[in-house]
């Protein structure tokens, strides 16, 4: 994973030679990706990473990971819930506690780091797609597969799951949960932006229509990807948008290693990003 950060290096370059040579298609692109974080994005993802940096803290979250779903299955709620980047960053936050070993929060977030259920109905559902039925069908593949994965990757990473240590922690106050739900929340806006903007503008650099455009959309940031999936329309367009919410694309990337800040390694991340995308098409393709 040495390689991302050439990538975010190079795509910066590029970025802005395309804003030299086209400024007002840059800056509509930035704006649509601004105002979709601050209308859709925001609302939910603030209160989820408040919510759950102090459940995560909490002396209740003890008695979560020990029984009756343990910290796997706490975490793994957690994403299912709140959506990117909670996963992830509650792996990170019980790693750098001291109540997880390395290997078990990588093993945590190649798993857990996923669209939330709020998000896939409301917005992918409802609002791209028109059929809610669709949302909670997005969100039994997601959960299914997300499963399946974490089963694979355990397989692969072997990882030690003792209990955490009956020692309660420090309660912190209220105002660092707020102040570190904002941090990160920049940090997501700031790649959902980014990103999105990007992906429009590469395809409009290359005039691409139809699935390409879907496929380079989503694989800059997977809520583009799901809304040029619904304008494709058809069984084509909701599978593309399966595909999407699966491999979460480069946006997603780059929070999970904004929030991981270097302390874990993203190839668990990577890797299990990969078996559920492939994962999500084909169940979608074989029971939907």
């Amino acid at each position: 994973m040495k390689r991302f950060p050439r990538l975010c290096g190079v795509l910066p370059a590029a970025f802005f030679l395309f804003f030299l040579c086209f400024p007002d298609r840059v800056g509509e692109a930035v704006l649509s990706r601004t105002g979709f974080f601050i209308t859709k994005v925001f609302p939910t993802l603030f209160l989820s990473l408040c919510l759950s940096g102090m459940l995560v803290a909490s002396p209740l979250a003890k008695k979560l990971y020990q029984y009756p779903f343990g910290v796997e299955g706490t975490v793994f709620l957690l994403g299912v819930l709140c959506g990117f980047p909670v996963g992830a960053r509650s792996a990170v936050q019980l790693y750098q506690a001291g109540e997880i070993t390395k290997r078990r929060a990588e093993f945590l977030c190649g798993f857990s780091n996923l669209a939330s259920a709020p998000f896939l109905l409301g917005v992918v559902g409802s609002s791209l797609f028109g059929d809610m039925a669709l949302g909670w069908r997005f969100i039994a593949l997601q959960t299914v597969c997300a499963l399946l994965t974490a089963g694979v990757l355990y397989l692969c990473l072997r990882p030690a799951c003792p209990g955490v240590s009956a020692v309660p922690t420090a309660e912190r106050p209220l105002l660092s949960h707020v102040t570190s739900a904002t941090r990160t929340l920049a940090e997501v806006g700031g790649m959902l932006i980014f990103f999105g903007a990007a992906g429009e503008c590469a395809a409009s650099l290359l005039h691409l229509s139809g699935i390409p455009a879907v496929l380079l959309a989503s694989f800059f940031e997977f809520s583009a990807g799901c809304g040029s999936g619904a304008a494709l329309g058809g069984r084509a367009g909701e599978l593309l948008a399966a595909l999407s919410v699966g491999f979460s694309g480069l946006c997603v990337l780059g929070q999970v290693s904004a929030v991981t800040k270097g302390k874990l390694s993203l190839l668990p991340y990577v890797g299990g990003k990969v078996i559920q995308t492939a994962l999500m098409g084909a169940l979608f393709f074989l029971f939907t």
